[in-house]
C-alpha cells in the first residue's frame, strides 16, 4: 500500500528531540533491557508457559487467552500490517539527517531485519500485558502493563521505530489481546458446557492434579 507517512513527520520529529535528551549510557542499558520483551526470542519461553497454562483447569483461561492474543498479534503486525504498508526504518528514511544519526549512533546503531510499521516489539509487549491483567490478579499483574509502556518507548529512545510505529504497535497489541480474551472465553464456555465425551476429557484434564496424585 503506497500510504504516505511523511504527514506524521512534524509529529514523530518532535518526539524523537524529546528523547534525544535522554541519551546516556546508563539509559541505553534500560532502553535495552525493556526491548528485550518485545523481542521474538521472546515468544517461545511466552508460548510455552501459556501451553503450560492450558494444561491446568484453574490457568486455562490465562493460557488460551495468551496464546491466541500472541497469534492474534503476529498474524495482524508481521502477515498483514507490516508487508501491506512496507514503512521503511528511521535510520534509513532519515539517512541524510545529522540530528537524527548522531541520536541512532548515541543509542546503540540497533538494525532490525523487518519493516518498521507497526512496532512488533510493542504489539507483542501490550497483547501480553492485556491477556495477563485480563486474566490474572489485578494486585500484581499491572506490572505487565508497565512493562509494555516501557517496551514501546524503548523503541523510540533506540531509534529503530518511529513513534507512530509504537501508536499503531499499541493499538494492535491491545485489540489482540482483548479478541484473544474473548475467543478464549468463548472456547472455554463452551467446553465447559458440552456434553461430548472426548472435549469433557481434555477439559478436565489437570497437569497439576496429575503431580499431586504421584507425590
Amino acid at each position: 500500500m503506497n500510504f504516505d507517512f511523511s504527514v506524521f513527520d512534524g509529529f514523530d520529529w518532535k518526539i524523537y528531540e524529546i528523547f534525544s535528551s535522554l541519551h546516556s549510557t546508563v539509559m541505553n542499558y534500560v532502553a535495552e533491557f525493556f526491548t528485550f520483551f518485545g523481542e521474538g526470542a521472546f515468544v517461545i519461553p511466552l508460548a510455552l508457559f501459556a501451553i503450560f497454562c492450558l494444561s491446568t483447569k484453574r490457568l486455562r483461561k490465562t493460557g488460551g487467552t495468551l496464546l491466541l492474543a500472541i497469534v492474534f498479534g503476529t498474524i495482524m503486525t508481521n502477515g498483514i500490517f507490516k508487508p501491506l504498508f512496507g514503512r521503511p526504518r528511521p535510520y534509513i528514511y532519515y539517512k541524510d539527517s545529522a540530528d537524527y544519526m548522531g541520536w541512532y549512533t548515541q543509542a546503540g546503531s540497533h538494525v532490525e531485519s523487518d519493516k518498521s510499521f507497526p512496532s512488533g516489539h510493542t504489539t507483542l509487549a501490550f497483547e501480553t500485558a492485556v491477556a495477563l491483567f485480563s486474566t490474572l490478579n489485578k494486585k500484581f499483574s499491572w506490572i505487565f502493563l508497565v512493562m509494555a509502556v516501557g517496551t514501546g518507548l524503548s523503541r523510540i529512545y533506540l531509534c529503530v521505530h518511529y513513534p507512530t510505529d509504537v501508536i499503531g504497535g499499541f493499538v494492535i497489541g491491545v485489540v489482540a489481546g482483548v479478541l484473544g480474551y474473548l475467543v478464549a472465553r468463548a472456547i472455554l464456555k463452551f467446553a465447559n458446557q458440552s456434553e461430548n465425551p472426548l472435549i469433557k476429557k481434555v477439559n478436565d484434564f489437570d497437569l497439576l492434579d496429575k503431580f499431586k496424585k504421584k507425590a
